[in-house]
């Protein structure tokens, strides 16, 4: 609120001098002469009244008080934009439900303008990504090897752009964090439970698709087995799918079938099929999720905290301190571990659950070696 404050003297005062006189003098011998007027004494004449000499500093202009609202409130931060990106569906109960759950805590955690989008078809790939980085998005995240090559093209055309990939190798651009996993590492402590449990002198596994990382996991799975006995083989299985539990299905009934007791699943959805064959044949599962927890065939699983490091990321790339690259998220670094279930445990058969007890404090110390450098985890990459 504005306010004037004028002050001034008001200015009065006139000298007023007024003066008048006169001596009358007769004489008595001659004659008396005619009276004479007396000249006349009259007083100067009266000086025109002035006003007196301002004693006043001259009147200062009025100035207008110092402002005193706030600054302008600083226009709001726009929401960053941040997409997701999936090269398989959602409602598998695993992987993509996971990442789902992350993008979920990153709009309620950053306040972002999330958008989740599946792209299934490999042919879409760079053109979806191409899209979103036209749109102005800040951060895009996309999964799994199968979607590196579209990645790889399309971030080094948008620089302002940032990207993660889940699960991915790539690393040398300079808005480009490739996620790994080691997860093999995870199956390898895997392998030492069901070596344990194993009373057929065989394992199995059940991928999405034969390529490098999955076969890798297989060949850590069973030599994490044959740290318990030398003797046991593994048997792995296909189904060409991440999205198709028909065929994990039928996969695991053949292996079960085939003399397999337990099997590591690393297939997504397909999963949901092996353990249906699981507890159609007698048999048990060391899967890819907590939501396979609710099976009677499912001893534990080999977990890998989707949610969480896609949340950590987005926080990274929106932060100063961003740096591309690649980052390792497997046992070492806590995103990957084998997690039993405590179901099972509580009501699995008894037998199993003292041999499961009286392992743990072995998978805890080789737990703890692959941490420390100690225990070196092959990658063997061939079946």
């Amino acid at each position: 609120m504005r306010s004037r404050v004028c002050a001034a003297l008001l200015l009065a005062g006139a000298l007023v001098a007024t003066a008048c006189g006169s001596d009358d003098n007769g004489g008595a011998a001659a004659p008396e002469p005619a009276p004479a007027e007396a000249p006349a004494t009259t007083a100067a004449p009266e000086p025109e009244p002035t006003e007196a000499p301002a004693t006043t500093a001259a009147e200062p202009e009025p100035t207008e008080a110092p402002a005193t609202t706030a600054a302008p409130e600083p226009e709001p931060a726009e929401a960053p934009t941040v997409a997701l990106v999936v090269n398989q569906s959602a409602g598998d109960l695993g992987p993509i439900d996971d990442l789902v759950r992350g993008l979920e805590r990153v709009e309620a955690d950053y306040g972002a303008d999330t958008t989740f989008i599946e792209a299934t078809d490999p042919s879409t790939f760079e053109t979806t990504l191409r899209n979103l980085a036209n749109q102005g998005t800040d951060i895009i995240a996309v999964t799994f090897p199968p979607m590196q090559d579209a990645v790889v093209a399309v971030a080094p055309d948008f620089p302002d752009a940032r990207f993660i990939h889940v699960f991915g190798f790539e690393g040398g651009l300079d808005n480009l964090v490739s996620i790994g996993f080691d997860y093999y590492k995870g199956t390898y402590l895997a392998g030492i439970l069901a070596g344990a449990l194993n009373t057929t002198g065989k394992v199995g596994f059940v991928g999405g698709v034969s390529i490098p990382p999955l076969n890798a996991d297989y060949n850590a799975f069973v030599a994490g087995s044959q740290e318990q006995d030398p003797g046991i083989t593994g048997e792995a299985a296909f189904a060409d799918s991440f999205e198709d539990p028909a065929k994990g299905r039928e996969l695991g009934a053949a292996l079960y079938d085939g003399g397999v007791d337990i099997i590591m699943t690393d297939a997504a959805a397909t999963d949901l099929g092996v353990i249906q064959a699981a507890e159609e044949k007698g048999g048990y599962v060391i899967g890819g999720s907590v939501n396979y927890f609710d099976s009677p065939a499912v001893i534990g699983s080999v977990l890998l905290y989707w949610a969480e490091v896609l949340h950590t990321q987005v926080g990274h790339a929106l932060s100063d301190d961003y740096t591309p690259g690649y980052v390792g998220a497997g046992v070492a670094e806590g995103g990957v571990d084998l997690v039993v279930n405590p179901d099972f445990l509580a009501n699995g058969p008894a037998e199993m659950v003292e041999i499961i007890n009286a392992t743990l404090d072995e998978i805890d110390d080789a737990r703890s070696q692959i941490k420390d450098g100690s225990l070196e985890v092959p990658f063997d990459p061939e079946l």
